[in-house]
């Protein structure tokens, strides 16, 4: 009896060993499985940078993740292929009214990583049967001017984040763009003729708050977004390809929270290219015009080389707000070049009040060779552009 209990309790305390070195093994593991873990996030986390800490320039610190620039994988999609005038236009849009409500001391800019190259592509799309998520009207079959025509040209994000625990980012507001057609070009056979179909301002501007109101229901949807974080609506009118300036804004919203738009902001910008052929007294720009006329007759007699001058005008509210110039010769002596932009530089401020930015590209021959600049109140600036 005494030898049967005495196997027992050799049998119980090698069970009891097995129980003990499958805990500590267990533990082990866990520990180990923790470190490699909290390892792995805090490289991820320290894997992303921001630069411009300083805020230079007034722009926004922007999002370095493994050392290389944050890029949205729907950049750039549109319906069809999008005027490099509009492109620009657009973008820079957007960002300056973002700046209205995402301070640029605050907020750290991310391009749009909420909305997929494949999520906008049904967006941007025609509403139909296999589409329910088409953004653009469902194809009436017609092929003249009673078509419906797809009145939404693109979409862009732009993301607006802060610093959290560590070198994490959060979401903390973000900005839709949305470009809207004047006229819609087509084909009706593949590959035939391209027609243009014209939409009135008071179409384009109810298409597009029917779109807008969509959008902002299906952003709220999103669960990474959320109901509480600001979201700026930019509505975007696209110039006509014909046209030498990109397209405006024409009204905004910023939705604090919630899934309703309810008054617009409207707002009055044109870009109008200078010499203007005609002008009537005390509209928008004549008087700019006349000064631009000026200034390109009096450079015209300092180099009768002069091919061309012609001048981008940007006004909000139906002021002045910045001009870009460009003047191309025929000349591109170095000694040549130094002295014409030094000659434009002292006699610009007589033609253009300093309490706009102006820009003067000096072109010969198609090379860009000096570039002239001013912020507001200031005095030009000479870049040359030769080569060593």
């Amino acid at each position: 009896m005494l030898k049967n209990r005495r196997r027992l309790t050799i049998t119980q305390f090698l069970i009891l060993l097995f129980v003990l070195l499958v805990v500590v093994v267990g533990v082990l593991y866990f520990f180990n499985n923790n470190q490699n873990s909290t390892s792995s996030s805090s490289s991820s986390s320290s894997a992303i940078q921001v630069i411009n800490a300083n805020n230079n320039q007034g722009e926004y610190k922007t999002v370095v993740k493994n050392g290389s620039y944050v890029t949205s994988a729907a950049r750039g999609i549109a319906v069809t292929t999008e005027d490099g005038l509009n492109a620009q236009s657009f973008e820079q849009a957007i960002n300056e009214l973002s700046k209205k409500f995402f301070s640029t001391k605050k907020y750290i800019f991310q391009e749009g990583q909420y909305l997929s190259a494949t999520t906008l592509n049904d967006w941007l799309d025609r509403y139909s049967s296999s589409n329910k998520l088409g953004l653009n009207p469902v194809n009436n079959g017609k092929t003249d001017n009673s078509r419906n025509p797809e009145y939404l040209q693109s979409i862009e994000e732009n993301d607006f984040m802060t610093e959290g625990s560590g070198s994490n980012l959060n979401l903390a507001g973000m900005t839709i763009g949305i470009a809207m057609n004047r006229t819609d070009s087509y084909t009706k056979t593949t590959g035939g003729i391209t027609y243009t179909q014209s939409i009135s301002k008071a179409e384009m501007v109810a298409q597009g708050k029917t779109i807008a109101s969509k959008v902002l229901a299906r952003l709220r949807a999103n669960k990474k977004i959320g109901n509480n974080v600001p979201i700026l609506i930019v509505m975007y009118q696209n110039a006509s390809s014909s046209s030498l300036v990109g397209g405006v804004p024409y009204a905004y919203y910023m939705s604090k929270s919630g899934s309703k738009i309810s008054a617009w902001h409207n707002l009055d910008y044109q870009n109008l290219i200078f010499p203007e052929q005609s002008t009537t007294t005390g509209s928008v720009g004549s008087q700019d015009n006349t000064n631009f006329v000026n200034f390109e007759d009096d450079i015209e007699g300092f180099f009768p080389t002069i091919s061309s001058a012609t001048a981008q005008a940007h006004y909000e509210d139906k002021t002045l707000t910045g001009m870009k110039i460009t003047v191309n010769t025929s000349f591109y002596s170095v000694s040549e070049i130094k002295a014409f932009s030094t000659y434009i530089s002292e006699v610009g401020p007589k033609y253009f009040t300093k309490d706009i930015p102006i820009t003067i590209s000096v072109y010969a021959s198609n090379q860009l060779l000096a570039v002239l600049s001013r912020s507001s109140g200031s005095n030009f600036k000479v870049t040359y552009l030769y080569s060593y």
